[in-house]
């Protein structure tokens, strides 16, 4: 008897271990992950077996989200926001009824922050608005451009209520039916940095109706001068070319009327005076005025003109609205008659310009504070990183320091000091390319702290090279110069 009970006990204890082993096993993981990015949050795509009726998302470095599962759709999607900018590592396990965990499956993504663009968007380039019925109207952009996802045209219908039509980044033209054309139409452009990205990066909005009044087509100009050169007419101040020239057909002030057709908004004028350079033939002064019926003018700016073959940009103090313009050039020197290579207009969103300006050059980093570069660093007795060179200026190989961050301005340093050599025929420099005028320069020369042995030259010289110390002021290079020792504490023209 012993036995037999031995034998059912034995038998009792394998039927318990037998069962402990068929016990219900932890969901499948989720299948078919997926990562849509977004503006600091991401959207989770997947697959979840059907056991599983919870989930949990790890992320942030400890952060968990759980979610319920919907058991009527194949694919589940769920979201994480409050994420931080840049690579984020993100888990989903699965859970079922008895809250058994499925293991982890994990997804890599590139989360974006809200300025990940730098600066201000810029909008699809507006060509043309055309009304083509009371109720129509279609309007031209150029093509789109790079991370562009489409523009957004808004109006509103006859009822009042706002629309919107959209336009991908190959569309060029885009109709609207039914708009009311009293109130406003306007655009903005939406930039998404992928494909699948799950927010927008938006432009400001531009009013459609102000867009067409600064859309600017001087080719269609009507244009009237108080005289002149039959060789030399008008036209060749507006044919996009600065190196043609009007020439008035008198030795006296001139007087430019334009009609441009329909009201234009500009902030400004921009001219050239003259491709050839001849200071004679260049007005002394300008002044534009503007108009809406050509019979009332408003002066917009009355100012001497500088006389050079770069294009001088001349800005408005405000915008302006109007369909005429009166450009009146007077002074000429010796009383020749007057030359203008171009006549342009500008604002935000054009330039009537066809050719590349050709505006005035000017040196960097050449008011102080001079930005230093940390090439350079003398050690502790000085101060660490107080002396570098200048960014932007050439030096020469035997000219180690050019700034002082303690100044704030070029500092020349030649003295045998400081564990610097002395420094002979050293050079620091920028090189400008000109049209043919009348220029000056200006410096302004701080202290010199030590004049021993010390030879210093402001020098401006032809060519591509600065004439050697001995030579900085009789070389047949040079156009200017003067020794700096003479000029502590002053301001030179040259």
């Amino acid at each position: 008897m012993k036995k037999i009970c031995h034998i059912i006990l034995i038998l009792l204890l394998v039927a318990i271990a037998s069962c402990q082993q068929k016990e219900t096993p932890a969901p499948a993981p989720a299948s078919d992950l997926k990562a849509y990015p977004g503006i600091g949050r991401v959207v989770l795509e997947f697959k979840v077996p059907a056991d599983a009726i919870s989930g949990k998302v790890y992320y942030n470095s400890g952060s968990v989200k759980k979610f319920w599962i919907d058991s009527a759709s194949e694919m589940q999607r769920v979201e994480v926001d409050g994420l931080s900018a840049g690579e984020n590592i993100i888990r989903v396990v699965t859970q079922d009824a008895g809250n058994r965990e499925s293991l982890p499956m994990g997804v890599v993504v590139e989360v974006y922050g809200d300025s990940y663009y730098s600066g201000a968007l810029p909008n699809r380039k507006f060509v043309k608005m055309k009304e083509t019925s009371d109720s129509s109207m279609e309007i031209t952009f150029e093509e789109g451009g790079a991370d562009e996802a489409y523009v957004v045209v808004v109006y509103s219908d006859f009822a009042g209520q706002q629309q919107k039509k959209t336009l991908a980044p190959n569309q060029t033209t885009i109709t609207i039916d039914g708009v009311d054309a009293d109130l406003p139409v306007t655009y903005y452009t939406v930039y998404k940095p992928t494909a699948d990205f799950l927010d927008e990066y938006v432009s400001s909005t531009v009013n459609v109706q102000d867009a067409a009044l600064m859309q600017l087509d001087k080719s269609i100009w009507l244009m009237d001068a108080t005289s002149s050169s039959s060789s030399a007419p008008l036209s060749k101040a507006v044919d996009g070319n600065p190196k043609t020239s009007w020439i008035a057909g008198a030795e006296s002030d001139q007087v430019i009327t334009i009609d441009m057709q329909s009201v234009k908004l500009f902030s400004g004028i921009i001219l050239s005076q003259g491709w050839d350079f001849d200071a004679a033939t260049m007005p002394g002064h300008v002044l534009i005025e503007t108009s809406n019926d050509g019979a009332t003018w408003d002066a917009m700016l009355d100012k001497s003109f500088p006389h050079t073959c770069f294009a001088q940009q001349l800005p408005f103090a405000r915008p302006v609205k109007a369909q005429y313009l009166r450009i009146s050039l007077s002074n000429p020197m010796d009383n020749r008659p007057i030359q203008l290579g171009e006549i342009d207009l500008y604002n935000d969103l054009f330039n009537t310009n066809t050719e590349e300006l050709l505006t005035m050059p000017s040196l960097v980093n050449a008011v102080v504070p001079i930005q230093s570069d940390g090439s350079e660093d003398l050690g502790t007795p000085v101060g660490v990183g107080r002396m570098q060179r200048a960014v932007g200026w050439n030096t020469s190989d035997n000219t180690i320091i050019t700034t002082d961050t303690a100044v704030g301005g070029l500092c020349i340093f030649t003295a045998n000091a400081w564990n610097i050599y002395n420094v002979v025929n050293g050079k620091v420099w920028q090189t400008v390319e000109l049209m043919p005028g009348y220029y000056s320069v200006e410096w302004t020369i701080g202290s010199i702290t030590d004049t021993r042995g010390l030879d210093a030259y402001g020098v401006v010289a032809n060519g591509s090279a600065l004439p050697d110390i001995d030579n900085a002021t009789s070389d047949a290079s040079v156009i200017s110069s003067f020794y700096m020792n003479n000029y502590k504490a002053s301001l030179v023209s040259r």
